[in-house]
């Protein structure tokens, strides 16, 4: 039985440990919060800080692969993100752990056409460029011979251990509230499952070639932003036309004085704006499967968002 590390339980970390005790593997998950919400009952817990070299190393002793999802604050990345990486790169390389770090796709900036991993990276936000860097800097590690390196690569979240998800969608339609999004309603969008992200990151990380690259993951089918609230509010068992209020330009910039988090997404806020499709046909020919159908994840997605914790017994 191999060991699994599992550097931040959020939104894809939860799901991803689960997917891995599926599998059979040991794991282990690491949080600073103490929170065991959505971790399957078999997985070992321990608190700390992994951005402490102490803490990271000792974290990563006796790991065979480690998936590093651990973030600072959203408007605290350029001060902090960087050294976080590094910290776990050297704890890794110190314990001969193999790294597979969650990425996302800010550094391909605006792209004509679906992304796919051959699409040129050019950058044209502040955290798209550190992502950038970031990758780079982890995969030359992998290319020195420090550590053994993937960086697998979804678009943005859809799922019930989506916060967002969950507090500005599911939830509002279950409750016949308004529903909210980032954007433009009209403009077609590649959204990534996060059940599929944690499946990908596992299939990653317990392979034996996918390893020195980075990976874009299969999203479902783009739709738009209207079209997937409709289909929730529906779901929910409502026959009236759906509530959106979808939060664009001055208004974002009016909620950012007072929400650090909105404030720093307006500057992504060009992902809702304008088409955003994904090409993962390398990842789906390597791995042998495609993302789940729009209807099974609504349908999943809303159940998994009543106001309960997920709880797995695996």
């Amino acid at each position: 039985m191999s060991t699994h590390v599992v550097l931040g339980t959020g939104s894809v970390g939860a799901p991803l440990a689960r997917e891995l005790a599926h599998r059979g593997h040991k794991v282990v998950c690491i949080n600073r919060s103490g929170s065991r919400t959505g971790l399957p009952a078999s997985a070992e817990q321990r608190v700390g800080d992994i951005s402490d070299p102490g803490f990271a190393a000792e974290a990563l002793r006796d790991a065979d692969v480690a998936y590093q999802l651990a973030q600072p604050p959203y408007h605290r990345w350029p001060q902090e993100f960087p050294a976080l990486q590094e910290t776990i790169l050297k704890a890794a390389e110190a314990n001969g752990t193999r790294l597979v770090i969650g990425d996302n796709l800010y550094c391909y900036g605006m792209v004509e056409g679906p992304i796919s991993d051959s699409t040129p990276e050019h950058p044209v936000s502040t955290k798209g460029a550190l992502r950038k860097s970031m990758a780079q800097d982890a995969l030359a590690a992998h290319d020195q011979g420090r550590v053994q390196v993937a960086l697998t690569r979804p678009s943005n979240y859809f799922g019930g251990d989506y916060g967002l998800t969950r507090e500005l969608l599911a939830r509002p339609a279950m409750e016949g509230r308004r529903m909210a999004v980032l954007g433009r309603l009209d403009q077609p969008h590649a959204f990534a499952y996060v059940p599929d992200v944690a499946r990908a990151m596992a299939d990653v990380g317990t392979s034996e070639d996918g390893w020195g690259r980075s990976w874009v993951l299969p999203a479902m089918a783009p739709l738009t932003q209207g079209e997937l609230c409709a289909r929730l509010w529906a779901e929910a068992g409502r026959d009236s036309r759906p509530r959106v209020a979808a939060l664009r330009g001055l208004t974002m910039r009016m909620v950012g004085l007072f929400a650090p988090r909105v404030r720093e997404s307006v500057e992504m806020l060009y992902e809702m704006e304008r088409p955003f499709l994904v090409n993962a046909s390398e990842f789906e020919e390597r791995f042998g499967w495609t993302a789940t159908g729009l209807d099974d994840a609504v349908r999943q997605t809303m159940r998994d968002s009543r106001p309960h914790e997920i709880v797995a017994s695996t």
